[in-house]
């Protein structure tokens, strides 16, 4: 019997927070705190522009002393980025999120973003694909590498 294919669709968060480039750090990192997430994607003229992270936050607007309240989002975040498709299997994802070393990827339908899908989304589904998840969990904290 073959096992069933896990489509990223049927396991992304299907409601994404987003900004506008426009807007500043502070307001994203304020959206990225009230709605308890990791990450937002940025906006530009209604088409995906880049994503921010909190790491993102520290590395690039706090610890270069950037006004978070003064700088705009889109200065700061990651771009290019990766994207996968809804229609992709989980193994897909895990697989692009160890090769690109991301854990969080917007999806897209036909080029409109629908949802974002996390590594912790699809550990929580499929433990087993922690296998591919395993040198993007060790090379993000180097004290862990055995």
């Amino acid at each position: 019997m073959m096992s069933e294919t896990l489509l990223v669709r049927d396991y992304m968060a299907h409601q994404v927070i987003t900004v506008n480039a426009s807007d500043s750090v502070f307001d994203a990192t304020e959206k990225m705190i009230k709605n308890n997430v990791g990450c937002i994607v940025i906006m530009d003229n209604g088409e995906v522009a880049g994503i921010v992270t909190k790491g993102d936050i520290l590395k690039n607007s706090l610890l270069k002393l950037k006004d978070p309240v003064n700088t705009n989002v889109g200065l700061i975040m990651t771009h290019p980025f990766t994207t996968i498709e809804s229609e992709a299997s989980l193994e897909d994802a895990a697989n692009l999120m160890s090769q690109k070393q991301v854990t969080k990827l917007p999806v897209l339908e036909d080029g409109v973003l629908v949802g974002i899908i996390t590594a912790t989304d699809i550990m929580r589904v499929e433990p087993e694909y922690v296998k591919y998840l395993k040198n993007l969990i060790y090379s993000k904290t180097p004290a862990l590498k055995v």
